[in-house]
């Protein structure tokens, strides 16, 4: 187990700047995901604590060791820094059998043969892949060759798991069940992991924190109830979750809202204009005639939920309601709402 100390890193490549000043501490037996889009600089940041990448400027930490330094020169090659790795490809060896790909790093080490035998065998009952030893990838699924990958990165008993975007390639319903997987073993090694993705559903069941990248910056370091119920902008609001903004002006005490022709009853610590988020499943439907009323464009039949686009003044709002009481509801019905829940992003305070 390690902590992790990244001290305002950054990656340059030309005239851009991948990583900005990248600043923060993951904890030993930790499990931190750095989430962003593609191209926000995730897997750049991922790559220098790997030892993949040099960093431009700042340092990196792993446990007490100075790994990367750019003011000091100071720069440990990967396969010193004691850290597993799993990528997006699985970069298991075809020619290799089950057994081999994963007792690999402990071959190269020169370790005996009753010790590989005894570290691989037991990496392979982790990760569920007992008696699957001497299969060759070609024989295995897509979810057994990334079991492959992630046992391949644990045998050497590594301080550090770092993982890049690894269940992209994988199907929906074995994406879920293998990203309960890694938490799970996660927990039982107490290792400490830093995970890339682009996935919030992923960083949002699996994480401890989360880190949120934008354009090479940090937008905000949370838990994933944080992050998702208090955002601390817009930019993280839009990518975590579903959200409808509506521009509104604050009071001391009501959220206008100009485009709905509606107000909403709240205390205000800022006046004057701002954005409002809210949360599609924090939006009551009914047809109860009370409220703000709406019309529905177009209703989505989602299983355990009903999605609906429903037009407000000027406004088309998505409304995501739960239970078998909006299957009936059709295209065109008078529909009423209220706004149970929102984020405020102020954008023009007052005095």
């Amino acid at each position: 187990m390690a902590e992790v100390r990244i001290k305002a890193v950054s990656k340059i490549f030309g005239d851009v700047k991948a990583v900005n000043a990248f600043d923060t501490v993951v904890k030993d037996g930790e499990f931190v995901s750095i989430l962003g889009p593609s191209g926000c600089g995730k897997t750049t940041m991922l790559r220098m604590i790997a030892g993949f990448e040099r960093p431009s400027l700042g340092e990196i930490w792993i446990g007490d060791e100075l790994v990367s330094s750019a003011e000091s020169g100071v720069f440990l090659a990967p396969e010193k820094r004691s850290i597993g790795m799993v990528f997006q490809s699985y970069a298991v060896w075809p020619h290799m059998n089950v057994f081999q790909n994963v007792a690999y790093p402990l071959t190269i080490k020169n370790l005996n043969k009753e010790e590989i035998a005894r570290r691989t065998n037991r990496v392979l009952g982790l990760v569920h892949l007992d008696g699957y030893a001497e299969r060759f990838p070609n024989q295995l699924s897509g979810g057994q060759q990334q079991r492959v990958a992630l046992a391949r990165a644990l045998v050497c008993e590594p301080r550090l798991l770092l993982l890049d975007e690894p269940l992209s390639n994988l199907d929906a319903k074995l994406r879920e069940s293998m990203r309960f997987e890694i938490k799970e073993l996660q927990r039982k090694l107490n290792i400490t992991v830093i995970y890339v993705t682009h996935d919030q559903s992923e960083a949002m069941a699996m994480s401890d924190r989360i880190v949120v990248m934008h354009q090479g910056v940090v937008q905000q370091i949370a838990s994933p109830v944080d992050v998702y119920e208090t955002p601390a902008n817009e930019t993280v609001a839009d990518f975590i979750g579903l959200v409808n903004f509506v521009p509104a002006e604050l009071t001391a005490d009501e959220v206008i809202f100009p485009s709905l022709g509606h107000a909403v009853k709240r205390d205000n610590a800022c006046r004057g204009r701002a954005r409002v988020g809210i949360r599609p499943e924090n939006i009551a439907l009914s047809k109860t005639e009370t409220g703000l009323q709406g019309t529905i464009v177009h209703k989505f039949y989602m299983g355990d939920a009903t999605d609906c686009r429903v037009a407000v003044g000027t406004e088309t709002l998505r409304v995501i309601a739960k239970g078998d009481g909006f299957r009936e509801y059709q295209d065109g019905d008078a529909v009423w709402l209220r706004l149970d829940k929102m984020i405020v992003f102020p954008v023009g305070d007052k005095a």
